[in-house]
């Protein structure tokens, strides 16, 4: 009974979770999601990170680090939730495919690893690069931007292992979008994967 009944309960979590992200989804898409920009500190990003995932890296055994780079500004503007939001997406799968090894946050100033063509990007007076690395499953090259689509995951097979809706990604890509930014992925099956998100830094506040 006992069994069942935390089968019953994971379900309605992930019924729940599946609802949520429908709606989260559909609202970028038609529109009605706002943004309420705010500075944002990097030492406050790095407790919020900590804070969430840490418990998550000492149940799996696997090391969790986090780095900001000395030539980061004190902070940013820019949409504190979203930002979270995309953050707590890219490190919740990092988590879900890594067995063993390691995952890590890096934030830094890029001067490439974007879109050429990206004018937000290209205008800005500087670009944050959020890199999460781990060494889990990784992905394979013709899945790269197939992970990105609604619903999709690299793996038929993956749903029923790992779990999870396949919604995260696409929605970090919209949320990411909507803060003039863009994600970018590197991977190698079987070694590991780097989601980057980018986005613009602009000293007079976030565009």
């Amino acid at each position: 009974q006992v069994e069942f009944a935390k089968t019953i309960y994971g379900s309605g979590s992930d019924l729940l979770t599946l609802i949520n992200d429908i709606l989260d989804l559909s609202k970028i898409e038609s529109g009605t999601v706002t943004l309420e920009s705010s500075e944002y500190r990097f030492a406050t990003l790095r407790g919020y990170v900590e804070r969430t995932f840490c418990h998550m890296a000492n149940a799996k055994k696997i090391d969790f680090s986090i780095e900001l780079d000395k030539a980061l500004p004190v902070s940013v503007m820019t949409d504190t939730t979203r930002l979270q939001q995309i953050l707590k997406n890219l490190l919740s799968n990092a988590f879900k495919f890594t067995a063993n090894g390691c995952v890590a946050l890096r934030i830094s100033l890029a001067e490439h690893g974007w879109t050429a063509d990206n004018p937000n990007l290209a205008q800005a007076d500087a670009v944050l690069a959020f890199s999460v690395t781990d060494t889990g499953v990784g992905i394979a090259s013709d899945k790269l931007q197939l992970i990105f689509e609604a619903f999709q995951q690299a793996d038929g097979s993956t749903v029923r292992k790992y779990g999870g809706t396949g919604l995260g990604l696409s929605f970090s890509r919209e949320l990411a979008r909507l803060l003039n930014g863009e994600i970018r992925v590197e991977s190698e099956l079987g070694i590991g994967s780097t989601f980057t998100l980018f986005l613009p830094y602009n000293r007079d506040g976030f565009i």
